[in-house]
């Protein structure tokens, strides 16, 4: 489970550093109104495909308790605008690795909302990647 977890995590902290720097590089480019014209029709284009698939696969919607995904999504489409304007106006450089930080207010939500528990380890890696973001933002 260690090494899938890994794994899986490297490929996404791959995936996710390629974007963020194709993001820098378009916007340099073509601006970040072009950018986010293009990054939405590319979602768009995508999430199509999606939907088409979890669709014939019989999958449909459960109403009842889908706000914290809707909200979740409406929450990350702000982030997404916020974070264009900071690669427009601020290095790469600083840019990803402060904002990289986003996971350490979701693991105190789930701390305090779902009564999750973190070990002693995971809170002085959280606590040591603030201060890092601290540093980069001076």
């Amino acid at each position: 489970m260690k090494t899938e977890i890994a794994a899986l995590g490297l490929a996404i902290i791959i995936f996710w550093g390629i974007w963020g720097f194709l993001y820098k590089l378009g916007i340099s480019k073509i601006g970040v109104g072009s950018a986010l014209l293009w990054s939405s029709v590319t979602y768009g284009l995508t999430n199509v495909i999606i939907i088409s698939f979890l669709l014939h696969r019989g999958i449909s919607f459960s109403g009842a308790d889908s706000w914290p995904i809707v909200a979740g999504s409406l929450f990350a489409t702000a982030g997404s605008l916020l974070f264009l304007l900071a690669l427009q106006k601020y290095p790469v450089s600083i840019v990803l690795p402060l904002t990289a930080l986003y996971p350490a207010v979701s693991v105190v939500l789930g701390i305090l909302i779902l009564r999750e528990e973190l070990k002693p380890a995971s809170a002085v890696g959280i606590l040591l990647a603030i201060a890092a973001g601290y540093l980069l933002s001076r």
